[in-house]
Order: C-alpha cells, then structure tokens, then sequence
C-alpha cells in the first residue's frame, strides 16, 4: 500500500486531538525539508542555561531535511538558527518535551533521537515502532519526503489495533 500525504495535513491529523506542543509555533515544508518555528521560551522545565538563552534569543528556525529511511528509522539533517546565529547545541533540550508529548498520545519512550552527524545534528525517527505501538500487521517498507509530501510504502497483513 502507498500513501501520500501532504504535510500540511500529517500536522492537521497530529493536531485533531489535541493542539500540537506549545514549543512547536509551525510546522511547513518545502521539497524534502521540515521547516519548524521552535519557542525555546515555553520549554517545560527547562534547565537554567537553556532559559537564559531562550530569553536571550526567543524562537530558534529548525529545518530538517530528510536523508533516509532504512531499518524502519527515518532520518534528517537538522540546521536551527535564531537570530541568524546557528542554534544546534540547544536541539538537545528539546528531546525531553518532544518524548513527554509523544508519550501523552500514546507512543513509547525512545522514538526521536538526536544524533551527532557529519558536520550538521542528525534526528532519528523510528517510524516501525511508532507504527507498532498503535497496530500489528503493518510494516513501513519505505518512507521518503519529497514536495512537501511524505510518501509512506506499507506491507500491510492481519491487522490489529492496540
């Protein structure tokens, strides 16, 4: 089974239910990227440093780009900036609220992680398992971003919803 489904309406069924984190001010895409507009002010619980620069620079631009799907993991090139100063070293506060908001709807612990890449962060997402956690008998075959759409492959068998 293939699905293609626009980004604009993945953020409009992740927000059906409830409003998407407040850290998170937009989400858009161009091509094979994830433009994000990122409000480091309303972190929850945020460590000190994190809030004396987050008051200093207010809201961080993130792109992500996608760079590959293999294993059931997706990946993207993350570059962040505020205030045109780059703003990578502050993506890693952000796994705690992105898992605490996950875990809320639902999802494991562990689907987003962000890892040293070549040069630019990388963020790891497990699709398979995010998948697995709300149904058996549906793999995810293959998964690419490309004109702001992602375009999802599924082996799909005896289904089950958990």
């Amino acid at each position: 089974m293939q699905i293609l489904l626009p980004v604009s309406e993945a953020v409009a069924l992740a927000a059906a239910k409830e409003p998407l984190p407040p850290v998170i001010r937009s989400v858009t895409a161009e091509g094979s990227s994830l433009l994000l507009d990122i409000d480091l002010r309303v972190v929850p619980d945020a460590p000190f440093p994190l809030r004396v620069a987050a008051a200093a620079i207010g809201t961080v631009a993130v792109t992500a780009t996608f760079s590959g799907y293999d294993l059931g993991v997706a990946t993207f090139v993350i570059t962040a900036h505020a205030r045109a100063l780059p703003a990578h070293k502050l993506l890693n506060h952000l796994t705690g609220p992105i898992e605490s908001a996950l875990t809320r709807r639902g999802l494991p612990a562990g689907l987003v992680e962000i890892r040293k890449g070549e040069g630019e962060p990388v963020l790891a997402v497990r699709l398979q398992d995010a998948v697995a956690a709300k149904a058996t008998g549906v793999t995810v075959t293959d998964f690419d971003l490309r004109d702001a759409t992602a375009h999802v492959t599924l082996a799909v068998g005896q289904v089950a919803l958990r």
